[in-house]
């Protein structure tokens, strides 16, 4: 009983302890509980503010990306980001008296053109009426490219055997318009303003300062881009004898570029096709930058091969290919500029043997063909060894994956005679347009591009070939043979032109400007009589 008495104290305490610990307990899990709230409150603020840092950075690096390619943009950089919904319409409003070019005050030269015979098939004429004058506005042949003004007297008669009335025609007229049309710029004076235009990039609007200065002419820059339109037509055989020559090549360079178009609806595109063996050039504008281009104009039955740059549009071509040793040295030297220590190897590697398959292409005209091939395979054997190793650096592997999706490429100018090791040929051919593009920010309408990319086609391969457009197109644009081929390929002649491209037509629908006039409301009779002939 003693011993039961005295355990009952000590039970007392142990309770008092237990209590007194699960109190500090409770406590302790009160202050926690309120600490987890805390800390979640604090939780759901910084998960918010994280939120608004994410969109934040994602905005600040679409605007930097956006910031870069401004700086990098190569067609048009100070272009309007968003054109006017409802813009005013360009052009003269409905019925607005007609302009044009009125008679000059001095008339230098009466030319008499009598109609004898038929222009067509020689036969006699009858009914010989006498025509409206028509005057022109030209140069003298050089040396000595002054102003002259001719005023030509045409006849017009019926031919039996054509069943059709015909009209005289100089030499030297180069339109038989008359009119509204009855003072006209001459075929010297066209040719040397759309080579101006085309191939040194004068704009319209500075021409038409130029010609007022050094000739006293008074000239619209709309009356140039209609010159312009009138030249590419009669170039367009031409261009398209140089396509059906091009299509005929062993080696044909490939490249593109930027180009901008006004009221075009997609990104438009100027394409170089360089034919080193002959000296042509052809550009091509299109809305696209795919293969489709160049499916186009070379065709799908090319023998040849072409130089391309790393351009994935290019991989699916059906020809053989030769990849640009330059472009591929210049991405090995920006890996090198990060890539340290071990990562730096495969570069190295890579940039050694390209260059040593550059050394072999030039030693090849000094060996037998055996020492020459022994070369070419030393060289592939050393790449496809380098590419079969392993290889851990993310942007090592990303090159890696890249040369050996076009391995066979690497080095197909140690086989292929007349195909160089870059794509330099392309590049040297498309700087002239990259100019042009800068002056002028390209072109406002479909057309003005088909116009721009045919001259400047004709004109580089002329100029290439050592010959000067602007003397070869006044006796084009005065030939009465609307299908006539300029011969600007002096080691070849020009072969039978092709088919009309099928992407002049989606070109000039699809980036063409607004309409002029709108529907109704025309000229009214008098001012229709006004413009039918000039003013006396």
């Amino acid at each position: 009983m003693a011993a039961a008495h005295d355990s009952s104290p000590s039970l007392d305490v142990e309770a008092i302890v237990v209590e007194t610990c699960l109190r500090h307990l409770i406590a302790e899990r009160d202050a926690l509980a309120t600490r987890l709230c805390e800390t979640e409150a604090e939780r759901d603020v910084l998960a918010a503010r994280v939120q608004r840092l994410q969109k934040e950075v994602a905005r600040l690096k679409a605007k930097l990306e956006e910031q870069a390619r401004a700086a990098k943009r190569q067609a048009a950089p100070f272009a309007r980001p968003r054109r006017k919904p409802d813009p005013k319409p360009p052009g003269r409003p409905a019925g607005h008296p007609a302009a044009q070019r009125p008679v000059p005050e001095q008339i230098d030269d009466e030319v008499y053109e009598p109609l004898t015979r038929c222009p067509r098939c020689g036969g006699p004429v009858t009914n010989i009426v006498e025509l409206v004058p028509q005057i022109v506005i030209d140069l003298d042949p050089p040396p000595n490219p002054g102003r002259r003004v001719r005023r030509f007297h045409n006849q017009s008669g019926y031919c039996a055997h054509c069943r059709r009335r015909v009209q005289s025609r100089h030499p030297e007229q180069c339109s038989a318009a008359r009119g509204a049309a009855g003072v006209q710029l001459g075929a010297r004076l066209i040719s040397i303003a759309v080579d101006l235009h085309s191939r040194i990039g004068v704009t319209f609007r500075k021409l038409s300062g130029v010609f007022a200065v050094l000739f006293g002419l008074v000239v619209s820059p709309a009356a140039w881009a209609r010159a312009a339109r009138r030249v590419s037509r009669r170039l367009e055989p031409t261009y398209r004898s140089l396509v059906a020559a091009a299509r005929q090549a062993a080696v044909t360079n490939l490249d593109e570029t930027g180009w901008y178009i006004t009221w075009a609806d997609k990104r438009p595109w100027l394409h170089v096709f360089s034919v080193p063996a002959l000296g042509l050039t052809l550009f091509a504008i299109r809305l696209s930058r795919g293969r489709d281009v160049a499916l186009e104009i070379l065709g799908a039955d090319y023998q040849g091969t072409v130089g391309i740059d790393g351009w994935a549009a290019y991989i699916k071509l059906p020809w053989p290919k030769g990849q640009c040793n330059g472009h591929l040295l210049r991405r090995c030297a920006e890996l090198l500029e990060v890539q340290k220590c071990g990562a730096a190897r495969f570069p190295l590697a890579v940039q050694r043997l390209l260059r040593d398959g550059i050394q072999v292409k030039g030693l090849l005209p000094e060996l037998c063909p055996e020492d020459g091939a022994a070369l070419a395979d030393q060289v592939r054997g050393e790449m496809a060894q380098l590419l079969d190793g392993r290889i851990q650096e993310p942007a090592n592997r990303r090159l890696a994956q890249h040369l050996r999706r076009h391995q066979d490429e690497l080095f197909a100018h140690l086989d292929v005679p007349g195909l160089g090791a870059t794509n330099n040929e392309a590049e040297r051919e498309i700087i002239p347009a990259v100019v042009l593009r800068k002056i002028s920010a390209g072109n406002r309408s479909g057309a003005g591009a088909h116009d721009h990319e045919i001259i400047a086609s004709v004109g580089r391969t002329a100029e290439r070939n050592g010959l000067m457009l602007p003397l070869m197109l006044p006796e084009l644009l005065c030939s009465p043979e609307l299908d006539r081929v300029l011969p600007v390929l002096v080691d070849q002649p020009m072969p039978p032109p092709v088919p009309a491209l099928p992407g002049w037509k989606e070109l000039i629908d699809h980036a063409n400007p607004r309409r002029v006039r709108p529907t109704g409301g025309g000229l009214d009779r008098r001012t229709r009589a006004e413009a039918r002939s000039p003013p006396s």
